[in-house]
């Protein structure tokens, strides 16, 4: 895998332990780092991205590993945002299927415009690891885990644009 880890010092840690973050390289170790951290989720995955990241978040691989978790209890939650929902009208994206398949437990909506400047990409599991990505198309990444006060400010984002967010009407499975 072409990833390298760093210890950084994190000035918002207070004195704690400097946090650990490992820097990702390249498509192949994003998919690689994407499908193990998503493996081991159990409760929650965020996933905030501008057009569902078709190169690392549409492999076969990972959409077992994400029915698998989502199978695996009643409580499991996939919470997606994403910026432009008629992009992905007419593709055949996995994520997207899983949430047709799965209703109770994935949900897709859409970023409100006053969001849609911010050009970074990040997935968040379990509110204990975030995978981020300063620039969404490029796949040169960092991974965060806890403590680190990135990775709390990206929850506290993420939740406070779901909360503005509008279903992603136009994804859902049209029963006939």
């Amino acid at each position: 895998m072409n990833a390298t880890n760093e210890n950084t010092d994190d000035t918002q840690n207070e004195g704690r332990q400097p946090q650990k973050i490992t820097r990702v390289l390249s498509l192949k170790a994003l998919c690689e780092s994407t499908y193990d951290y998503f493996s081991t989720a159990k409760q929650k995955i965020q996933i905030y991205t501008r057009n569902l990241d078709p190169r690392v978040l549409n492999s076969r691989e990972l959409e077992q590993s994400l029915s698998r978790f989502i199978r695996s209890s009643r409580f499991v939650k996939v919470e997606i945002l994403i910026t432009e929902e008629r992009n992905l009208q007419g593709i055949d994206h996995r994520l997207v299927s899983l949430a047709q398949k799965y209703t109770s437990f994935v949900s897709i909506k859409v970023i409100p415009k006053d969001y849609h400047e911010n050009h970074f990409a990040f997935y968040l599991i379990d509110g204990r690891t975030l995978i981020y990505r300063n620039v969404a198309d490029r796949y040169e990444s960092e991974i965060h885990q806890l403590p680190s006060s990135h990775l709390k400010q990206k929850t506290k984002y993420f939740d406070e644009v779901w909360e503005k967010s509008s279903p992603a009407i136009h994804l859902r499975a049209l029963h006939l």
